[in-house]
């Protein structure tokens, strides 16, 4: 058959491409050698550098006590986050001086303990900019616990009552119907997971996709599409490229899913079970034959890349919801807008393949999602046949919204 003889020259001639097989192999290198950097840099303090604040203390006791806690926090050789210097007095008489330091840049910003700070536990931070809330928040930690030992004194509560009042709680995770604790990585795993089935699916549909894109366009460009179609029917030519550019997007897929679970293993984690494996390439077949004929029928419309990728970019923007969304799909995996989002053709096999992956789907949603996906794949398939037929030998005419919709209703 025609289609197969142009799917496997389409497939084989992308394969040995030195750009496809570089980024098939670099790319899980490339995320593999960015977190071990980054974890290490997090790990080592590169890239901190320490902000250095002032104090006013009208209180003439807790300044004092916070500077201590500070050095206790961070130990020698770690670089420390922040750096304050205390001063004892009033922020009436103060304010003009380190307002100056401020707005010169020697210091990034300052506190104000007020002289009641005791019985109304409020601190005032002074500086240029939002962006040192995180390091605020040490300090509203840290003088926490100073008030909390001081009215502890006052009080006369002896240490080991304070202890005893003021504890942490641990909670220990288990699976359903195990005995064994899960550690920390496992937990880490299980949350991760799903936005790395997400990923790859996302991934795959799209890196087919903007090749099937790109074929139809040299080719087009080119005018090598006339030959072709002089020996093959439309049809033939259209099936050809979207399947034999599908196997590559699935030999992609596939060979990261392996990564995965080769991952999973060297970490004795369990992250693809044999159900997640196969619903995943279900989806990931129904995604990238719904994406193909968006795809190829702009291919046909336009006769530079630039136009085309202009065209498609709202459909990209839709399939970008579930990167934005997984954390809320993660833990609130059957909510009313979830559950919705996730009957919508466009970004079903995303949001579908993240309730898959946290366990929280039914055998009913599934079906009912797949009935949806077929239906949609059939209608997106059969709309870009009759676009293709009719554009692709159409050069240098701008193509109107009206004459598309007579070429679909043809």
């Amino acid at each position: 058959m025609n289609f197969m003889k142009i799917a496997w020259f389409e497939y084989r001639r992308r394969i040995r491409s030195k750009w496809f097989i570089i980024g098939t192999f670099g790319m899980p290198i490339l995320i593999l050698l960015i977190s071990l950097g980054t974890g290490y840099m997090a790990g080592s303090g590169a890239g901190i550098e320490t902000k250095y604040f002032g104090l006013i203390d009208e209180t003439a006791y807790f300044g004092a006590k916070l500077s201590e806690a500070l050095d206790q926090r961070y130990v020698t050789g770690e670089t420390p986050a922040l750096d304050i210097a205390v001063i004892e007095g009033y922020y009436s008489e103060l304010q003009l001086q380190y307002d100056t330091l401020v707005e010169e840049k020697i210091l990034d910003g300052y506190f104000v303990i007020p002289f009641d700070f005791s019985e109304k536990p409020e601190v005032r931070f002074y500086g240029r900019s939002s962006s040192n809330i995180r390091l605020t928040v040490v300090i509203e930690t840290e003088l926490k616990d100073i008030l909390v030992q001081k009215r502890a004194e006052n009080l006369n509560l002896p240490l080991e009552t304070l202890e005893d009042l003021f504890f942490d709680i641990d909670i220990n995770h288990y699976k359903l119907g195990e005995a064994e604790e899960q550690e920390i990585n496992e937990l880490v795993a299980d949350y991760i997971a799903p936005f790395i089935f997400m990923f790859l699916l996302f991934l795959g549909i799209f890196t087919g996709g903007q090749l099937l894109l790109r074929a139809v366009l040299e080719e087009r460009s080119s005018r090598v599409i006339e030959v072709l179609l002089s020996t093959v029917s439309y049809n033939d030519l259209m099936g050809g490229k979207i399947l034999g550019l599908g196997l590559l997007g699935l030999t992609q897929s596939a060979f990261y899913l392996l990564v995965v679970v080769l991952t999973g293993y060297y970490y004795d984690l369990s992250i693809v079970t044999p159900t997640i494996g196969f619903l995943y390439f279900v989806y990931f077949i129904l995604g990238y034959l719904l994406y193909a004929g968006i795809y190829i029928g702009v291919g046909a419309l336009f006769d530079s890349e630039q136009e085309a990728q202009q065209a498609i970019q709202i459909i990209t923007f839709i399939a970008v919801i579930p990167m934005i969304l997984w954390t809320i799909v993660i833990e609130n995996p059957n909510s009313s807008l979830v559950n919705a989002l996730s009957y919508i053709p466009p970004v079903t096999p995303f949001f579908m393949m993240i309730k898959i992956a946290v366990g929280e789907t039914t055998v009913t949603q599934v079906v009912l999602t797949l009935t949806i996906m077929i239906i949609s794949v059939f209608g997106s398939i059969r709309l870009a046949a009759k676009v293709f037929r009719t554009g692709i030998l159409l050069y240098g005419k701008r193509i109107t919204l009206p004459e598309i919709l007579r070429w679909i209703r043809a």
